[in-house]
């Protein structure tokens, strides 16, 4: 999903949409894990969906976000 190929859409890349999610995380702060799903899916569409989980691993992997488990949230660290 990271490396390009002819079919991929870049808006629904796991670079592309980990940028809008920094940038969502970087306004909240914090937000819980179903708005900020709601929030991507508004921006790139419900394709994104499939996109989503993976995107938060490579964020959490380098160190960007963090799960809240407790609250629910995710956290822009």
């Amino acid at each position: 999903m990271i490396a390009p190929h002819k079919y991929l859409n870049l808006n629904l890349s796991v670079l592309n949409l980990g940028g809008l999610i920094i940038s969502t995380l970087k306004e909240d702060g914090a937000i819980k894990y179903d708005e900020l799903l709601k929030k991507v899916i508004l921006a790139r569409g419900e394709s994104a969906k499939d996109v989503f989980i993976p995107t938060l691993s490579f964020l959490y992997a380098l160190g960007k976000i963090e799960y809240r488990k407790d609250i629910d949230t995710i956290e822009y660290l």
